[in-house]
């Protein structure tokens, strides 16, 4: 028996039966693609605008916050310096002086998360924003996350559904259908009450958040991930406004991605470490029964078929090598039997190829979910099925690498 085959069978049945499970939730309970009407009351609202040498974008982030759709007097935009080298600062002093909703505050380098709770003790207001410096926000998104605050009480954070920013090269494409696949995914697991994190553009709090369970974290520089654990082991409500769209830039190059997604991925299984006991226990509901052990699977059975393709492509290279030393005739590729009676019709195919249409399917319904405002292409889809299964897994190796050894993750 071939047992690493039976591993991979073994990752592919896992894959498909969450693709079905989520699939299956989606039919249950479709998102409204509209919603009509203005919220009955508007809160007081702190967009906190964290940034570290943002020089090219962050007066784009700005201009953007100021064209919100909301009462001028209720929306407050807070730009907090993390200790900028380059022209950050000017521009936001500038920005400031500019426009009477705008704040500038300069600090001392410490970090992502310090530079957030310096907004968040230097401001009053009922809720509290966070949009990253290279992120451009909707006008109508913030109307959009307090009419989902207003249809249910309960709710303590939102976040809201994220896009790529003007994506041109393979690479950005190839993260537009990710962002596309991850629309999908929000939503489902906001059905699930059960989503595991509130990133950086543009997820908005209830303040009592922080009233009652502190603020942010270092987090394995996660803090954002970190804090969707805590409100969920403190049974505070998440929810996704998938109405209410964000557009972020990107990494352009393989190593800056590889970097990127190291950190996040290095962030979640340190967090997963701090928070074991959320694993398998009911009390935390589809988070802890659900999600977390799913998404650990995930990463381990990304490791396992990427070793186990690899060792199978180098095998069958030896093979041509030493065929070639023993016989002295090259290898060649015939085409004389190409025709579907050859079909290998096995089940680990058909395992793959129905993955590959639930992925498929998965990617669509979030381009449903997302009103079509931003076209997935098939340029797009070829650059997300040719480089996404080759890249992914250097970043799991370099995170689970660097879990083991409890070496700190870098930012940049």
């Amino acid at each position: 028996m071939d047992y690493g085959a039976l591993g991979v069978y073994l990752c592919l049945f896992v894959a498909l039966y969450f693709e079905v499970f989520l699939l299956i939730s989606y039919l249950e309970r479709k998102p409204s693609l509209k919603t009509a009407g203005r919220p009955s009351y508007y809160p007081s609202i702190a967009m906190l605008v964290p940034c570290f040498n943002e020089e090219k974008t962050l007066e784009h982030t700005v201009e953007s916050l100021l064209a919100l759709e909301y009462p001028k007097e209720k929306l407050s935009i807070v730009i907090i310096d993390d200790g900028s080298k380059d022209a950050t600062r000017a521009i936001g002093e500038r920005l400031a002086s500019e426009h009477g909703q705008v704040q500038f505050f300069h600090k001392e380098n410490g970090g992502k998360y310090t530079a957030m709770n310096w907004g968040i003790t230097h401001t009053e207001s009922e809720l509290v924003g966070c949009l990253d410096a290279d992120s451009f926000v909707a006008a109508d998104a913030l109307v959009e996350v307090i009419k989902r605050f207003e249809s249910d009480k309960a709710i303590m954070a939102i976040t809201p559904a994220m896009k790529v920013y003007r994506p041109r090269k393979m690479l950005e494409l190839m993260q537009a259908v990710e962002y596309t696949f991850g629309i999908f995914y929000k939503k489902m697991f906001d059905n699930l009450a059960a989503l595991n994190v509130l990133p950086g553009p543009f997820s908005i709090y209830r303040r009592e958040v922080f009233t009652s369970i502190g603020l942010f974290k270092h987090a394995h520089n996660t803090e954002d991930m970190e804090i969707a654990f805590r409100m969920h082991a403190n049974g505070l409500k998440i929810a996704n406004a998938h109405n209410a769209f964000v557009y972020t830039t990107v990494p352009s190059t393989v190593w800056a991605l590889i970097k990127q997604r190291t950190r996040w991925s290095q962030g979640f299984l340190q967090n997963s470490q701090d928070y074991k006991y959320m694993y398998f226990n009911r009390r935390f509901g589809n988070f802890g029964t659900l999600v977390l052990p799913f998404a650990l699977v995930a990463f381990f059975a990304g490791i396992y078929t990427a070793v186990y393709a690899l060792f199978h492509a180098l095998g069958f290279v030896w093979s041509k090598i030493s065929d070639l030393f023993a016989t002295r005739i090259p290898p060649h590729i015939t085409t004389s039997h190409l025709n579907w009676f050859y079909a290998d019709t096995g089940m680990m195919p058909f395992l793959i190829i129905t993955v590959l249409c639930g992925t498929l399917a998965a990617i669509f319904l979030g381009q449903r979910i997302a009103l079509n405002k931003q076209d997935i292409t098939l340029k797009a889809l070829v650059a997300y099925f040719a480089l996404f299964g080759f890249i992914a897994p250097v970043w799991l190796f370099r995170a689970a690498w660097g879990a083991a050894l409890a070496r700190e993750s870098k930012w940049r």
